[in-house]
């Protein structure tokens, strides 16, 4: 047994800051109960009664108590307990604090070398919380004297009442300050820094032993509760929250050594668990774990998670699921990328006619395409996956009905349907590559996989939308950095086949007086050409056109989803440099790469081709 109203007032500070620290960091509700009740158990041993502990903070422990019953109503049961549990460790920090006199606080924090204003600005404030409760007291039983019932006054009345308490009282404090603020000067703090003091705290060696551990096991309760937080989920959750949903793959860096992906969840802190197919099939774990990282879009109506994984071997499965405690996704794979000869597809607007039925059958068609072509290890995504960029349900729908991403990764450009000006929530929704230009990251982005070296343009840079908004002369700048980027980007290029992608057409079908176009074929055709590219792929008319090779450079255009074309009918006459076009409403695109060329097959919804072409 040992007295806490003795211990060095150092010591307790000490002792505040470090459980209220870890009780910050730390997410896991099981950590931070069980440092509730060390402290707890530490106050009786101090000779704090659990019985007075709990008389002293039984008015705010009805605060916390409330609080967790709300955050339940909204069905975060575990975010509400991890809440209460922090006010209340902050509370007990408190209590610790109130076994020392104030005089010995202000002494010790001065002898800590903390500087003076900081020191009295803390005390000033314990000192005057008493006095402030008084005086409030004083006022709130004076106007009852004057026969006014407070209780039963109707809700304005008391708010008149308590600002009619309230105002004084703040006033008066302000004054009180000020006048502990002149007295401070008088003393001439600043100027006698080496004053001497009537007592001096001495530690003693409990005190000193308390100021060094107590760090340590704030130190080791943050990296414990932090690293294995899933764990201790995963075995003891008992309101677990849904599994994570909207799955998709993508590549942020070497698609041969890591791979991204990202999710939809509930605001709960989620994990991604992996390991080879190999090593799993062997001993039926998951061997790896990294934790989730959240981005709350549109004030917290969608919450994204996004994940990079790491150090992976080249050309090897993996398995992984994402979630914390009892839910779980269910178990997915992905495969590093490898050399020699590989697949993609690529994939046109999705965008609808009606969300509900044209969602599920864009999302049959591409699961149906995936089932027949096995071989294909990702696709590219022209655009327009939306018809409303900010538009929640739109995005949930794209995502909901785009399971084959859960196994191969979706690398996007931006369509005008997922651009206000700029993509914003596009960036927020999907996880790419960041090695474009400042300004412009995930706008334009490349990767190499295999043979092939594939460039992103975010060709709405080019849109009078845009140059309005940011005026002619910055608008001019952000083009040629992202010219002179496009350029140095393909220059640095050795790869054997060049492939840019971006949603609106360099030559489309029809011009319907969209600037964008000519935009295109000025700043980036002659780039394209100069620079050797072999293919540029795009969306946004809603058909299926293939141009003749246009100075070595074959213009192709996807279109996937349902909706119905208005810029070509059939039967309508066609540009000069249009070799093949098809009105299906589904069509994807599949690209067999080899050492010795691409060859390309184009599918529409019913498994039939309706294009092929060979590009060497």
């Amino acid at each position: 047994m040992y007295d806490m109203g003795r211990v060095d007032p150092r010591a307790k500070i000490m002792i505040v800051l470090a459980m209220t620290t870890a009780s910050m960091v730390i997410n896991n509700i099981w950590y931070q109960a069980g440092m509730l009740i060390a402290m707890i158990v530490m106050m009786a041993l101090g000779g704090i009664s659990i019985r007075k502990q709990f008389r002293q903070a039984k008015t705010a422990a009805g605060i916390v108590v409330f609080l967790f019953i709300l955050q339940g109503l909204f069905g975060r049961w575990i975010l509400g307990g991890m809440l209460c549990l922090r006010l209340m460790i902050i509370i007990m920090s408190a209590l610790i604090l109130l076994t020392g006199k104030t005089r010995d606080y202000l002494l010790g924090m001065t002898q800590m070398k903390i500087p003076y204003e900081i020191v009295y600005m803390v005390m000033s404030g314990i000192h005057f919380f008493p006095i402030l409760k008084e005086e409030a007291l004083d006022y709130y039983y004076s106007i009852q004297l004057r026969g006014t019932e407070i209780k039963k006054a109707s809700i304005p009345a008391k708010i008149r009442i308590y600002m009619s308490i309230s105002f004084p009282i703040l006033a008066n404090a302000l004054r009180r300050a000020k006048d502990m603020a002149v007295s401070m000067e008088t003393r001439r703090y600043r100027m006698l820094p080496k004053r001497t003091y009537l007592r001096k705290l001495s530690l003693k060696k409990s005190d000193k032993a308390i100021i060094i551990i107590f760090p340590i096991i704030c130190a080791v309760l943050i990296f414990a509760g932090c690293n294995n937080m899933h764990l201790l989920y995963a075995n003891t959750a008992k309101t677990p929250a849904k599994a994570p949903s909207q799955i998709v793959l993508s590549w942020c860096g070497d698609p041969e050594s890591t791979q991204a992906i990202s999710w939809k969840g509930g605001g709960d802190t989620t994990y991604v668990e992996y390991a080879s197919a190999a090593r799993y099939n062997a001993e039926g774990v998951y061997s790896s774990c990294v934790k989730g990282r959240e981005t709350s879009i549109l004030g917290g109506r969608y919450h994204r998670y996004s994940a990079d994984i790491s150090g992976l071997k080249k050309d090897t499965k993996y398995y992984y699921r994402i979630g914390s405690g009892r839910k779980w996704s269910k178990k997915a794979e992905f495969t590093t990328a490898g050399s020699g000869n590989f697949s993609f597809m690529s994939l046109g607007d999705v965008q609808y006619q009606i969300r509900g039925r044209d969602y599920k059958i864009w999302g049959n068609f591409i699961s149906d395409a995936y089932k027949h072509n096995k071989n294909v290890r990702f696709s590219l995504m022209m655009g327009d996956m939306v018809d409303g960029n900010a538009d929640i349900r739109d995005w949930n729908a794209f995502f909901g009905n785009a399971s084959i991403f859960t196994s191969i990764p979706m690398m996007t450009t931006p369509g005008n349907h997922e651009t206000s000006v700029i993509p914003l929530i596009y960036k927020q929704m999907m996880k790419l590559p960041g090695n474009g230009p400042d300004g412009m990251k995930e706008e334009l982005y490349s990767f190499d996989y295999g043979d092939c070296h594939f460039v992103s343009i975010n060709s709405n840079l080019l849109a009078d939308e845009r140059k309005n908004e940011i005026g002619n002369k910055r608008w001019s700048s952000l083009v040629k950095r992202a010219d002179r980027w496009i350029s140095s980007d393909l220059a640095g290029s050795d790869a054997k086949y060049k492939i840019v992608y971006m949603h609106h057409p360099a030559y489309p079908v029809s011009d319907d007086g969209n600037s964008i176009y000519k935009r295109i074929r000025k700043n980036w055709v002659p780039i394209f050409e100069k620079q050797g590219v072999d293919l540029v792929l795009c969306g946004h008319q809603h058909v299926y056109m293939r141009t003749r090779p246009i100075k070595g450079i074959t213009y192709i255009m996807a279109d996937s989803g349902q909706k119905v074309s208005r810029y070509y009918r059939q039967g309508d006459k066609l540009p000069g440099y249009v070799e093949k076009i098809s009105t299906s409403n589904c069509t994807y695109e599949k690209y067999d790469v080899t050492a010795t060329g691409i060859k390309i097959s184009v599918y529409n919804d019913e498994g039939t081709m309706v294009d092929k072409l060979n590009v060497h």
